[in-house]
């Protein structure tokens, strides 16, 4: 059974962040209502959010989904600012995207790999404005945390820079069915480039920011937070009750805090 943000909650890691020490009650307290309201407006959205520590797994997974309406949002121990700015990365997702589709009306097989329907040579046309759509989450996260959420602890989004397709390199993934894969830049191989590459769309996504409809977005959450809540399976613990429990390290058959999806006694806890 897929785990629930109040089994995350409910189960604090050690972080190399250190959020339980650096964060006071209150602020930690905020952070786990903000996770709550996401949960509650991804439900009123029409999707069901997976707490588990195997995001990269699962990812995977839903690539070849191609309706699915559920996403995981955990890929490491760290919940304060990791999670939360994971957190925050898929609402604004949500927000630029379009909700009432699976995956927020983006194809499932990118961004390392096109529709096959898309002529060749047309593939960074296609591309341009997914990549735009992922900067704008990879920027956007913090701005989202402040203003819809009161949260002025730095938040950070799952990796050090976004998750796009660069056509020009060599670099090969296998795709979904219906799709084509792109010899693409990536970091691993082209990491130069890379960055190079993102730097530039991550600036132009903070110029977008600057005139964004936050009051819109604000709203837009809080009605889906709205219906969400009523819907829930079972009510939530209390924020500060959840926020005072102290981290401990996972047991023998819990998952991984690396993500890898294999349990702690098979991965770094052997």
């Amino acid at each position: 059974m897929p785990a629930t943000v109040a089994d995350a909650a409910q189960r604090p890691y050690p972080c190399e962040h250190g959020c339980f020490e650096r964060l006071t009650l209150d602020e930690r307290a905020q952070g786990i209502d903000a996770l709550y309201r996401f949960d509650d407006a991804m439900r009123g959205w029409g999707f069901e959010v997976i707490w588990d520590l195997a995001a990269p797994y699962l990812w995977r997974v839903q690539q070849h989904a191609t309706d699915a309406r559920w996403v995981a949002v955990r890929d490491d121990a760290c919940i304060y600012s990791r999670l939360v700015g994971f957190c925050m990365h898929e609402l604004v997702h949500a927000l630029i995207g379009d909700a009432s589709a699976p995956n927020y009306g983006v194809p499932v097989g990118l961004p390392y790999g096109v529709p096959a329907s898309v002529p060749v040579g047309g593939e960074e046309a296609y591309l341009a404005p997914f990549n735009a759509m992922e900067a704008r989450a990879w920027t956007g996260g913090p701005i989202i945390a402040r203003s819809i959420f009161g949260i002025e602890w730095e938040v950070l989004p799952a990796r050090d820079v976004g998750t796009y397709g660069f056509v020009g390199g060599n670099a090969l993934v296998e795709v979904p069915d219906g799709y084509r894969a792109v010899s693409h830049v990536d970091r691993q191989h082209h990491a130069q480039r890379y960055y190079a590459k993102a730097r530039a769309i991550e600036d132009e996504a903070r110029a977008w920011w600057s005139a964004a409809p936050i009051d819109e977005m604000k709203a837009r959450v809080d009605e889906a937070a709205a219906r969400g809540r009523a819907s829930r399976k079972a009510q939530f613990p209390s924020a500060k009750t959840v926020a005072a429990i102290k981290p401990s390290m996972p047991g023998r058959n819990d998952l991984c805090l690396c993500g890898s999806g294999q349990k702690w006694k098979k991965c770094h806890g052997a």
